[in-house]
């Protein structure tokens, strides 16, 4: 009769430097012995002899103790297989029988005649990040560079040794959910693009027949996102800016007036790079953006043309966006920008609350809110706003308006005097 078993080994030569020791499976059929590793590792102390599983005081136990319920489950098939196709389930056979599995017919081999393995996640990951490299924008591909980096630190954290296809459970979800925002202080939308890029890498993979575990597309495993307090200048903040004396320091000045620049005419900094005189003609700005590769025609406010023509028609110069978000902090702290704002995130289910002087939460983006906000509150039809920041959905522009209560108050409050006075 044959008997399966998960264990571990406890001898010196089998424990890791960090006091791990690696979970195999015992197969035993008359006699003859087989051990197959799990890829997981776990301390010594930690593992349930008796139950054959990973005790509640390991990080991670639940989806570890699923991965090693499906990982015996597969030998139990192959068993139940062999009896039913009355062949003997040896321990040499069943070997056979698992490394088949692992290597399905018509996989590719490299030049040497080595088995190339494109169908596990470990390699599907690597290739499909190759694959994306001719295809996607440099941003893209840093996004799934961390999205690959984060997992690495998961599995070093939990001590796996290897993902597979059917290690994406909601367990998982819930545990790389608690590792990436309770013990590593991430937030939500943070975690909330690291599963948006793992749903992309695992539909790809489905999608080519690689993966036939379909729990992330529950709706549960969802991608986590929430309305952030971002903040954005008026028009007297942004004058605040432009009357700050800066002739001392031309980086200073540049950076200031192209910030300003872009508050007039929601131009993502990125774009500044690709402009010349070219893209200045008759007072109006015409660009083709990067991220969306719409054309977009923009009249220049009068600050703007007045900007312009200090730098001879030209615009002023553009610096990376690191330097850029680090010295406009410089800039706003030096104009008086301390009023007191508070940045609210969720973390998990907990609301966390922080205060800052507006100063330190300036950045590059934060011109393309203005602009949109600003147009916003001066009635601007929306429509018209998002055909020059090309938001191609109204949910997403409306993320940009950062008009605040009393702002909206006042709103109202003049539409019904307008009113009355009309009435």
């Amino acid at each position: 009769m044959a008997t399966i078993k998960l264990i571990i080994r406890q001898n010196k030569g089998s424990i890791n430097k960090d006091g791990s020791t690696l979970i195999l499976l015992r197969y035993t059929h008359k006699g003859q012995t087989m051990y197959f590793s799990t890829g997981l590792s776990v301390d010594p102390k930690d593992w349930d002899k008796s139950n054959q599983r990973i005790r509640k005081s390991e990080k991670g136990f639940t989806s570890k103790n699923m991965l090693l319920t499906k990982f015996k489950q597969k030998f139990d098939d192959i068993v139940h297989k062999a009896l039913y196709d009355e062949i003997e389930p040896s321990a040499s056979f069943i070997r056979s029988q698992y490394e088949l599995d692992k290597t399905p017919t018509g996989e590719k081999r490299g030049k040497q005649g080595k088995q190339v393995h494109h169908n596990t996640w470990e390699s599907f990951k690597f290739d499909f990040m190759e694959e994306s490299r001719r295809t996607k924008k440099p941003s893209t591909i840093r996004s799934y560079n961390d999205f690959i980096h984060l997992l690495e630190l998961y599995k070093k954290d939990r001590r796996i040794k290897e993902l597979f296809w059917q290690s994406f459970t909601l367990d998982f979800y819930y545990d790389i959910m608690q590792f990436h925002i309770e013990e590593r202080g991430a937030s939500n939308n943070t975690f909330g693009k690291i599963i948006k890029t793992l749903k992309t890498f695992l539909n790809a993979a489905t999608e080519r027949g690689y993966n036939k575990f379909l729990e992330f597309k529950s709706k549960r495993f969802k991608v986590l996102q929430e309305e952030v307090s971002h903040i954005y200048l008026n028009e007297d903040e942004i004058q605040q800016l432009l009357d700050l004396d800066l002739d001392h320091d031309k980086k200073l000045k540049e950076i200031r007036d192209l910030f300003v620049i872009a508050c007039y005419t929601g131009v993502r900094f990125g774009d500044f790079k690709q402009l010349n005189h070219q893209n200045i003609q008759d007072g109006r700005l015409r660009i083709k953006t990067h991220k969306t590769g719409q054309y977009v025609v923009i009249p220049f406010h009068p600050i703007v043309q007045s900007i312009i023509d200090r730098y001879s028609g030209k615009l002023p110069h553009a610096y990376s966006n690191m330097l850029v978000n680090r010295e406009l902090k410089t800039i706003a702290k030096m104009a008086g920008m301390d009023k007191s704002t508070i940045r609210s995130r969720m973390h998990g289910v907990e609301r966390v609350e922080q205060t800052f002087e507006k100063w330190e939460l300036l950045s590059t983006h934060c011109a393309r809110r203005s602009f949109a906000t600003n147009l916003y509150k001066q009635g601007f039809p929306t429509i018209s706003i998002m055909k020059i920041t090309g938001h191609k959905s109204e949910k997403t522009f409306m993320r940009y308006i950062k008009v605040t209560e009393d702002e909206v108050a006042n709103m109202l409050e003049e539409h019904w005097n307008n009113f009355q006075m009309t009435a």
